[in-house]
């Protein structure tokens, strides 16, 4: 029996033993597979890591022959505009750009340098060659320092620190464009806004034989081109602006590609006396001329001003008065309306308000002087425009151009929320909104563009004569009909005037009212590239409530409908 018991516990030992050995061939086993996969992975991972360096390699060699931006802005102000793409394009001869640029410069100058750099590049590719460059640091050497001041480029002081002190260093940032002989220079670049602009106007009254030419007319009552100064900075880039004079039965001269009207505007001491004295009116003389002119064929920007404001002792009144084109106007079918405008959706004026001793200036809104943000964006020279101000406007009525062949395209309209005070009105600045009851329209024209054949005012009637001394004999005959072309009317005067002192965007509109009537509507693009982003839409105020209760109450409503189901699902699970 002790033997049996014997032999059981060997055979168990033995079998225990060739189990350990089962199980360590197994572990090694194991061991072995785990260590191949560690080593497989690890290949693959170096594997990787060695093609991803290659990817890059190979990008990186490619990208300094292939120059490339992936420009995700709205306006795309990283990518050269096909108009500049264009006029660089077209060169016929070599230009040189060299631009003096001071190295290590402190922020935000550094990356002006950088900016400018990748847009000359942009330029040289758009040229095919026919643009070259070099980025020249003077760097305190006095050869390449009188270099840049014989072109113009004159050093200034700008700030860094260095050793925690304040210093003021010497810099050149500027750059000067040579072609054929001739040169222009941009002494200074502060910033990067409206660069391609700056270049593109430079490169192309470098290159162009004639600029196109707009005409401002002029005369007794009418501003001419030294009252759009700020304006002409923008279009003399591209167009030689002049003044016309059509007096003295002058014709307006066919070369003007585009004429620009005001209407008649009273002086300060006129306003002053408006009750007595009648405002100005358009010389009939000076209507035939625009008359003859828009028949041959010409183009032409009506700007009516017909509001005038006034001051009597604590009060200030508006007047909407003749201008002397209305008659004229609508026999083309252009007709503008005799009223005064106010719009919900306005700027805001300054107005003094006295608390105790001090006075003090607050802002308030000012209906009188409608923010236009509905402008016709399907026009590509107006796509960039994000608002226009218009202080005392009249609206046009758009009725009447059909029954005159003529074709209407709305330009600019007013909000939801307008209305329209008769030909004299008291101005109130309170700082209160006039009462809704007041804003009975919607979307009122302010401006538009007339497109067709016109009929001549002066057909069948005696040609206006200008009897001043020197004056030329007139035609001896009527044109009565014009081919297609274009007439635009904006209900409002003032906008491009310097002394209006309007934002930034209402001189961008009037410049592209220039492109789109010179067909240079490529142009606009460039121009409203830094142009203020488009504002958000007016919305009622019903709907501005709702969307105010919905922001507060909705998240904690949806925490807590959130809670309610989780309970009840939990409720549930238990059941």
């Amino acid at each position: 029996m002790a033997e049996e018991l014997e032999n059981q516990d060997e055979s168990q030992e033995e079998s225990a033993d060739e189990s350990s050995d089962e199980q360590e061939v197994l572990e090694d086993e194991r061991l072995t597979k785990r260590k191949k996969k560690i080593e497989s992975r690890r290949q693959q991972a170096i594997i990787r890591v060695l093609l991803i360096a290659g990817i890059l390699v190979v990008v990186n060699i490619i990208a300094l022959r292939i120059f490339f931006r992936w420009d995700l802005t709205p306006n795309k102000i990283y990518t050269l505009s096909d108009a500049s793409k264009n006029i660089v394009g077209n060169l016929d001869d070599k230009l040189v750009v060299k631009a003096y640029f001071t190295d290590n410069l402190p922020a935000p100058y550094n990356n002006n340098r950088r900016y400018l750099q990748e847009l000359l590049d942009d330029y040289r590719n758009a040229s095919n060659g026919k643009i070259t460059y070099e980025i020249i640091s003077p760097s305190d050497e006095t050869e390449l320092e009188n270099e840049a001041q014989k072109y113009g480029i004159q050093p200034v002081q700008v700030q860094t620190y260095r050793d925690d002190r304040a210093e003021a260093m010497k810099a050149y940032m500027g750059m000067v464009f040579l072609f054929e002989g001739k040169q222009e220079t941009i002494p200074f670049i502060g910033n990067t806004q409206n660069l391609e602009y700056e270049i593109t106007g430079v490169v192309n009254r470098l290159t162009q034989k004639e600029l196109k030419k707009v005409g401002v007319l002029s005369g007794e009552d009418l501003p001419g081109i030294d009252k759009i100064g700020k304006v002409n900075q923008y279009l003399s880039k591209f167009y030689n602006v002049t003044n016309v004079d059509a007096s003295k039965n002058n014709p307006i001269p066919p070369d003007i590609k585009t004429l620009i009207v005001f209407s008649p505007k009273q002086s300060q001491n006129q306003m002053m006396g408006m009750r007595q004295q009648a405002p100005p009116m358009m010389p009939e003389n000076l209507k035939f001329a625009i008359d003859q002119y828009l028949m041959s064929g010409g183009r032409v920007i009506f700007l009516l001003g017909k509001v005038s404001v006034s001051s009597q002792q604590q009060f200030q009144f508006a007047q909407s008065a003749p201008t002397g084109l209305e008659d004229m106007l609508d026999s083309y079918g252009i007709k503008i309306n005799n009223n005064i405008l106010i719009d919900k959706e306005c700027a805001f004026v300054s107005i003094p308000i006295q608390q105790g001793p001090i006075q003090m200036y607050t802002q308030v809104p000012f209906p009188y002087y409608p923010k236009i943000v509905n402008i016709n964006r399907d026009i590509p020279s107006f796509a960039g425009i994000g608002q226009v101000f218009l202080g005392f406007s009249n609206d046009i009525d758009l009725t009447v151009a059909g029954n005159k062949g003529l074709k209407v395209i709305p330009l600019l309209t007013t909000s939801p929320k307008t209305g329209t005070f008769p030909e004299f009105t008291v101005i109130q600045a309170s700082g209160r909104m006039l009462p809704d009851s007041m804003f009975k329209f919607k979307d009122l024209t302010v401006g538009a563009v007339f497109d067709g054949k016109f009929q001549s005012f002066y057909k069948g009637k005696q040609i206006p004569v200008d009897t001043a001394q020197g004056s030329t004999a007139p035609p001896a005959s009527v044109k009565e009909e014009s081919p297609e072309t274009k007439v635009i009317l904006v209900g409002n005067a003032d906008f491009p005037l310097d002394e209006f002192r309007g934002p930034d965007e209402n001189l961008l509109f009037f410049a592209s009212l220039i492109d789109y009537m010179t067909d240079d509507a490529g142009l606009s693009a460039i121009r409203t590239k830094d142009a203020n982003p488009k504002p958000i839409d007016s919305i009622e105020d019903s709907t501005r409530t709702i969307v105010k209760y919905t922001m507060l109450a909705g998240p904690p409503l949806i925490v807590l409908a959130y809670g309610l189901f989780r309970w009840r699902k939990k409720k549930a699970a238990k059941g």
